[in-house]
C-alpha cells in the first residue's frame, strides 16, 4: 500500500509539471486567433483537389514543374545602369549604377550618370503608349519594412524624374528581391535599373481613385493560423478609408506560403490564410462581402530563396490589391 501511494504521488507531480511546462511553451490566447472569429462561408469552400485530378491551368498557377530555386538565381544582376524594353533590348546602359545602403532607402547617383533621366524622359515622348518601370533591389537579409525598401528606393527615384517632366501616370514602381551582398560599408552599386512597358490601364484607373499601392504584410502565424497585431489592425484603418472614399473598388487579399510540403496543399493554406484576413476585415470593419477577395497563389511565386529560413518566412506573406471594379 505504501509503494502504491508513493507512485501515485509521483504520478500527481509528474502531471502537473507536464501541464506547467506546456502551458509555458504555448502563451498565445487563443481569443486572439482568427478562425475563431472568421468562419468559412459554405458556399465559398474550395474543395481539396488530388493531385491527379489536378487540370492544366492549375497546374501551370502551382507551378508543379518548374523550380523556383532556380528561377530566382538564374536572373543575373545588372552590373551598371540599365534600361530595356519589353523585347529585352537594351535602351541605354551607364557603366555606373546608382547605389543603394543596407536598411535605408537612401540612393546614391554618381554625376557621370545624372543625365538617364533625360533619356527617360526622350523615350517616353517618343514612344507615347509606354511607360517606365522603375525597378528597386532589396535583399532577403534587410530589415522588413512596409512598403519594402525597393519601393522606397523607387521613390526616390520616381520623385527625380518628376522633376524632369515625365507624368506621374507613366512612372511605375516595381520591387525585386535578390542575393547579393553589400559591401563593407553597407552600399550596393546597382540598385536601381528601368524597363519600358505598354501604359499599363488597370494601374493607370487604380490612379484615378488615387487607390493606395500593392502592399506585402506579414500577419503574426502561429500553428498556421492567423493572429490579430498591430499590422492587421493598421490595415483594417486603411481599408476601411479606402472603400468609404471610392465606393467602386474592391480589395484581393492574396495568401502566398513558402514550397515546403506539395503545391496543392500550399495553395489551401494560402487560401486559408487570405480567408481569415478577409473575414477579419469584414468582421470588424462592417465591410460588405462582395468588396474583399480572397485568393490564393500557393508557393507558385516566392520572393526570397526558399532554402533559407529567412527566404521562407518572407515568401510566407499576405498581398493587399486594391482594384477598380
Amino acid at each position: 500500500m505504501k509503494n502504491f501511494i508513493i507512485a501515485f504521488l509521483v504520478f500527481l507531480i509528474w502531471s502537473f509539471f507536464g501541464l506547467w511546462l506546456y502551458s509555458w511553451l504555448n502563451p498565445v490566447k487563443q481569443t486572439d486567433k482568427l478562425s475563431d472569429i472568421t468562419p468559412i462561408e459554405t458556399n465559398e469552400e474550395v474543395p481539396l483537389v488530388s493531385m491527379d485530378t489536378l487540370d492544366t491551368s492549375l497546374i501551370d498557377t502551382l507551378n508543379l514543374t518548374e523550380n523556383i530555386q532556380n528561377t530566382f538565381e538564374e536572373e543575373p544582376l545588372s552590373k551598371g545602369l540599365r534600361a530595356t524594353n519589353q523585347d529585352g533590348d537594351v535602351i541605354f546602359l551607364f557603366t555606373k549604377g546608382i547605389t543603394i545602403f543596407k536598411d535605408t532607402s537612401t540612393v546614391v547617383i554618381p554625376p557621370e550618370i545624372l543625365d538617364f533621366k533625360y533619356k527617360i524622359n526622350t523615350y517616353l515622348l517618343e514612344h507615347p503608349k509606354e511607360e517606365v518601370q522603375i525597378i528597386g533591389l532589396y535583399a532577403a537579409s534587410e530589415k522588413i519594412k512596409n512598403p519594402n525598401l525597393g519601393i522606397r528606393r523607387g521613390n526616390k527615384i520616381r520623385d527625380i524624374l518628376e522633376s524632369v517632366g515625365i507624368p506621374r501616370e507613366k512612372l511605375a514602381i516595381k520591387s525585386m528581391i535578390k542575393d547579393f551582398n553589400y559591401d563593407n560599408n553597407g552600399a550596393f552599386p546597382y540598385g536601381i535599373s528601368f524597363t519600358f512597358k505598354p501604359l499599363d490601364t488597370v494601374r493607370l484607373n487604380s490612379l484615378k481613385f488615387r487607390l493606395p499601392e500593392d502592399k506585402t504584410i506579414y500577419p503574426k502565424l502561429v500553428n498556421n493560423d492567423i493572429f490579430v497585431n498591430d499590422v492587421l489592425k493598421e490595415l483594417l484603418e486603411e481599408v476601411k478609408n479606402v472603400l468609404s472614399s471610392n465606393p467602386n473598388v474592391r480589395v484581393e487579399i492574396v495568401g502566398h506560403t513558402d514550397n515546403i510540403g506539395n503545391a496543392n496543399d500550399n495553395y489551401m493554406l494560402a487560401l486559408k490564410y487570405s480567408r481569415q484576413v478577409r473575414w477579419y476585415l469584414i468582421n470588424k470593419g462592417g465591410l460588405a462581402k462582395d468588396k474583399v477577395i480572397a485568393l490564393s497563389e500557393g508557393e507558385a511565386k516566392s520572393i526570397a530563396n526558399n532554402n533559407t529560413e529567412e527566404g521562407q518566412f518572407l515568401n510566407r506573406r499576405i498581398e493587399v490589391k486594391y482594384r477598380a471594379n
